[in-house]
This record gives structure tokens, C-alpha cells and sequence, in this order.
């Protein structure tokens, strides 16, 4: 029996274009002051730690490495909270 890798599309940022993403989605002056969270554990978002961006409700979340957060955001993508 075959089975068949669901494809879905996966958007990604290169290391080096970071802080253009960022300064696109016009927060780069509050990621510099070390405002910027982490969805799940509240740890500030660096350049070495952020793992993801996603939309919700209206704003931008971002997710930091750690293995729990990881999870969490699984979690919300296959309920189908988060639709990256």
C-alpha cells in the first residue's frame, strides 16, 4: 500500500532576509527593544530563537524554539486555529 504525503504550500524567511521580514511587517523598531514574545512561554524573540510567524486574530504572533512551543503551535495547526 502507497501512502501519499499530504503537500501543503510552506512559507519561508532565509536567515539573512530576517530583519527585512520583520521591518516589512513594520516591527522591527519593537524586536530591536527585545518587545516582542513568544506566543506560548512569553521568552523575548531573538534572531537565534525565533522558530515561526504566524497571523491570528488580526496580529502577528511569533514562536521561539523551545520544544513545548513547538508543540503548541503543532497543536493549533491541526485543530486548525492556525492556518500558515
Amino acid at each position: 500500500m502507497r501512502h501519499t504525503i499530504p503537500k501543503e504550500k510552506v512559507k519561508a524567511v532565509h536567515d539573512e532576509d530576517l530583519e527585512k521580514f520583520i521591518e516589512g511587517l513594520g516591527m522591527l523598531n519593537e524586536f530591536s527593544r527585545g518587545e516582542l514574545r513568544c506566543k506560548f512561554c512569553k521568552t523575548t524573540i531573538t534572531f537565534e530563537n525565533m522558530q515561526s510567524v504566524f497571523p491570528q486574530s488580526g496580529s502577528v504572533k511569533f514562536v521561539c524554539d523551545g520544544p513545548d512551543c513547538a508543540k503548541e503551535l503543532r497543536t493549533l495547526l491541526r485543530e486548525g486555529v492556525v492556518a500558515l
